[in-house]
């Protein structure tokens, strides 16, 4: 995707998306595991397109049809892939210009990611049976 498209992509957006985010992985069973396929799924373009349909579609469910996850212009420029890793046939022993750069999709992930550990950090995450434990001591 075009770099003036990225840079059309706000920060605001990116937070409005980050705090859907963090309400499904709050909501999951397993928070922390949830937290951790949503980190591991940054690196490979197909395993985060994977990921937020599978999340687009909760969110759906959850909002009663009434939002959406993200636009697929956002969705579009998420889920570019990185640039393959290897030499051009040139620069032998050399870095080539693919291996130096990261894709406005892989930058646009982690930047999802700082703003998903912002939401979740505002709205007190918690691991799983802390909340509990401080109950039972009479703490919360």
């Amino acid at each position: 995707m075009a770099m003036s498209v990225w840079q059309d992509q706000g920060v605001d957006q990116f937070r409005d998306i980050a705090g859907r985010l963090a309400s499904i992985i709050q909501s999951s069973l397993d928070r922390s595991g949830a937290m951790t396929q949503f980190t591991d799924a940054l690196g490979s373009a197909e395993a985060f397109t994977d990921l937020m349909i599978e999340y687009s579609g909760r969110w759906f469910a959850e909002t009663g049809g009434r939002s959406t996850l993200m636009g697929p212009e956002l969705f579009w420029m998420l889920s570019e892939p990185s640039p393959r890793r290897g030499t051009q046939s040139g620069l032998r022993g050399q870095e080539s210009l693919a291996d130096s750069e990261t894709s406005a999709g892989h930058r646009g992930r982690k930047l999802l990611l700082i703003c998903v550990f912002e939401a979740l950090a505002q709205s007190q995450w918690l691991p799983e049976g802390v909340a509990e434990h401080s109950m039972t001591n009479g703490i919360g």
